[in-house]
């Protein structure tokens, strides 16, 4: 009878030493399991970081831009019964009939304020320019400038509003113009920032440099 006891003692011993074995051996297959995804994940982590590194590089200069030329000027204090549809129409027509102004067959409309020496650059969609500019409402209200906020801008021409991508590239290099830009070629049905809704946009832009 001991001996029976004695083996089933030493059975009993070797089946907890394999459980024990089984029970680590899986635990380090978990754990090596865990670390795989561990290593996934800080890699991702840090190809993402860099991705968000060189997008944030690529913005800066844009976003500088945007900082200097509205200086953190406070948006402007705007009636908008003088800026509703009827009326916005209305001027749209008045300066259609004015003297020296082109209109062309999207709706946009300029004047030459004045022309610049013959032979000057034309920048094309693409350019970048620098320019001085004010922009107002029908009503005259201005809502930005850059001669109010210390002077000439540079912008990609492509990142700009269509009326702005469609009149830049007619302007040579030292031109000043009248642009006047129905709210869809504008920012449109819903408007943007300090701009409302449908509105016409009147630009005084003077082209200093294009950059092809």
């Amino acid at each position: 009878m001991d001996r029976i006891l004695s083996i089933l003692a030493l059975v009993a011993a070797i089946g907890a030493g394999a459980y024990a074995y089984v029970t680590t051996d899986r635990q380090r297959g978990e754990i090596q399991t865990l670390n795989q995804k561990v290593e996934t994940l800080t890699r991702t982590l840090g190809e993402t970081q860099k991705a968000l590194t060189g997008l944030g590089q690529e913005l800066a200069p844009v976003l500088d831009m945007i900082r200097e030329s509205t200086h953190n000027a406070p948006p402007p204090e705007i009636d908008m019964t003088n800026l509703t549809d009827e009326k916005n129409a209305e001027f749209l027509d008045r300066f259609s009939k004015q003297d020296g102004v082109t209109k062309l067959p999207s709706g946009l409309m300029y004047r030459v304020i004045k022309a610049g020496p013959d032979g000057g650059k034309q920048p094309t969609p693409a350019s970048v320019v620098t320019i001085n500019y004010s922009g107002a409402f029908i009503d005259g209200t201005v809502f930005d400038s850059s001669y109010a906020s210390g002077g000439p801008v540079t912008f990609p021409l492509a990142q700009l509003i269509p009326g702005w991508v469609e009149a830049l590239p007619l302007m040579k290099e030292g031109d000043s113009w009248e642009v006047v830009v129905p709210y869809q070629l504008g920012y449109g049905e819903q408007g943007r920032g300090s701009i409302p809704p449908r509105q016409t946009l009147v630009f005084q832009i003077e082209l200093i440099k294009a950059d092809q």
